[in-house]
């Protein structure tokens, strides 16, 4: 079985002025920044990629992705199992200029002309998308130590080191 259902790389612009409309999988092993953060690379993403053009006539890159990734639980450090789901919209633009005046409903995409490889945007949304930290609802951590009980053991009371300053207070 194939590793992905997407093409490598695109045309964004020519897609965009077609309003073409992308869907398909891609497997995790081929996005190395986002395998770095994970346990296990097994799995693909699912995508949806729509170009189309705005009414104010912004080329931009509507999408949808969702993933099951395995991260490391930071209660046990065992693997845990995390669904990521991110949407998104990006405005298609050439340089940093135009990216300042996209309009706020748009992260700025910078593209070339004629090559924008969707495995980078997809790769950069999921890692955007990932937990800061990942929990298991319920650890199982055997090497954890047990939790103090309520009932410790109040043997007697301790002096107050600071009853002798009250000595010292001057009473009217």
């Amino acid at each position: 079985m194939s590793e992905h259902t997407l093409p490598k790389t695109i045309d964004p612009l020519k897609y965009a002025d077609q309003n073409k409309i992308l869907e398909g999988s891609l497997s995790i092993k081929l996005m190395p920044r986002l395998a770095e953060l994970l346990v296990d690379t097994h799995g693909s993403v699912e995508a949806k990629l729509e170009f189309d053009r705005d009414a104010q006539n912004y080329r931009v890159l509507n999408g949808k992705v969702n993933a099951t990734v395995t991260l490391l639980c930071q209660r046990c450090l065992h693997p845990v199992a995390k669904p990521i789901e991110s949407q998104f919209a990006l405005g298609m633009v050439f340089t940093d200029e135009q990216a300042q005046n996209l309009p706020r409903a748009y992260e700025p995409l910078l593209v070339d002309l004629d090559n924008l490889e969707i495995a980078d945007v997809i790769e950069e949304e999921l890692i955007l998308s990932l937990p800061m930290f990942a929990y298991h609802d319920e650890c199982r951590n055997e090497h954890a130590p047990e939790a103090e009980s309520d009932d410790f053991d109040k043997g007697e009371e301790k002096e107050n080191p600071f009853d002798v300053l009250s000595a010292l207070k001057v009473k009217d």
